[in-house]
């Protein structure tokens, strides 16, 4: 393709992008929505300036970096307080819609005479909510601390268990081997070193910036949590999580240092008198950077499209209600009830698109040979998108009825 028509469609993509958010947030029309239909007419099936296979090599690079990007950079939402008191009631919520959402998806393709573990993949892989959705959707509702906690958590903690549980089957297809404990173990390890390199990596840099870092720590710090996702993930640990736990030391390094020199030193600091390691600027400028990964990711979706598969639409279709309906039965976990009025509990059961996940599943099952099947390739992309524009009109009806109480 002419250089010149990349730069053209690189910036229409990025001016897009923000008249998108513009009209949804002055009409409440999804620009997740809006940014999909851009792909679609500039990808094969109208315009074709832009073919699925040219973007081939760039494709895993690029959504690996947008999911531990946006887990990071959401992150710096959070603080401690809210984090911990959502915590809980963000991975039970995980578990109770990742396995009941998996079983309704397998069951859906096992009945459409698709191999059961290739299935169970399938299951898996769309069984946790996007990040890529979810995030920059919070970004937009600005609800509470405590339920952007619980649907943060949620978000981070379904991306591992789609990746851990959908690679397992993998590894089952190649080696005919499948232990559970082996399973609940890796889980474990993810959690575990994930975490522990997440708080050290943030303090370590905590104490770089006041005593190295001058200029540009912007990008600095962006290369480092690149750096820190390479060791976690060198480690056997998951490294969008531990940019997670990155970004929430940094985000609270006055009350953590505060504290710390409380009971190691024993002194009495006051608030001002600890310089923040991010400040409102630089939280701006990351907030930027989430901007352009999520344009592009979600017009990548649309190149992704194929109308000519009837089978993978009808597929993805009914996957994506599928997933709509067992959304609605969170009433049913206790705590959701008891902890969450009336508004929270319908944004809660309106953030269940699928997004980045299945696609880097997709495309590490179609690397190994697994996945051939163009049906069952298009029957994800077309869930991802069916799911974003269920999920898109539930948000529409939630900014129209509840979001400005819930902000009031």
């Amino acid at each position: 393709m002419n250089v010149n028509i990349v730069l053209l469609l690189f910036s229409l993509i990025i001016i897009f992008g923000y008249i998108a958010e513009l009209i949804f947030d002055r009409f409440n029309i999804s620009d997740t929505l809006l940014l999909i239909l851009l792909g679609f007419i500039i990808g094969p099936n109208v315009l074709n300036y832009i073919r699925p296979d040219s973007l081939g090599m760039l494709a895993p690079f690029f959504t690996t970096f947008t999911l531990l990007f946006l887990m990071f950079e959401g992150s710096l939402k959070l603080d401690l307080k809210s984090f911990f008191k959502g915590f809980s009631s963000g991975i039970l919520i995980a578990i109770f819609f990742f396995i009941f959402s998996s079983a309704g998806v397998t069951l859906l393709f096992s009945l459409s005479g698709f191999d059961f573990t290739l299935s169970l993949m399938i299951g898996f892989a769309l069984g946790g909510v996007s990040t890529s959705f979810v995030l920059p959707v919070l970004d937009q509702l600005n609800p509470g601390k405590e339920i952007r906690s619980v649907l943060t958590v949620e978000a981070a903690m379904t991306d591992v268990l789609a990746i851990v549980f959908a690679l397992s089957m993998i590894d089952l297809k190649l080696t005919d081997a499948f232990a559970v404990g082996d399973i609940l173990g890796h889980l474990a390890a993810l959690f575990a070193v994930a975490g522990m390199i997440g708080i050290v990596g943030g303090a370590s840099w905590i104490y770089i910036e006041e005593k190295f870092v001058k200029d540009k720590d912007y990008m600095v710090t962006i290369g480092y949590v690149v750096l820190l996702y390479f060791l976690t993930e060198y480690l056997g640990g998951n490294g969008a999580i531990a940019a997670l736990f990155f970004g929430l030391v940094l985000t609270n390094s006055v009350k953590l240092r505060m504290s710390v020199k409380r009971i190691i030193k024993n002194e009495n600091i006051e608030d001002g008198s600890i310089k923040k390691i991010i400040s409102s600027r630089e939280k701006d400028f990351y907030d930027e950077i989430s901007f352009f990964l999520k344009t592009f990711f979600f017009v990548y979706i649309g190149i992704l499209l194929d109308i000519s598969n009837k089978r993978a639409i009808l597929l993805g279709s009914i996957a994506a209600v599928i997933i709509i309906v067992i959304r609605q039965t969170g009433h049913f976990i206790g705590p959701m009830k008891k902890n969450f009025n009336k508004g929270e509990l319908f944004l809660i059961n309106s953030l269940f698109a699928r997004g980045i996940a299945p696609v880097a599943i997709a495309l590490m099952a179609i690397d190994k040979g697994i996945l051939k099947d163009k049906v069952i390739i298009d029957s994800i992309y077309f869930t991802i998108t069916a799911s974003i524009i269920l999920s898109s009109i539930m948000i529409f009806f939630y900014k129209k009825f509840y979001s400005k109480k819930e902000n009031n």
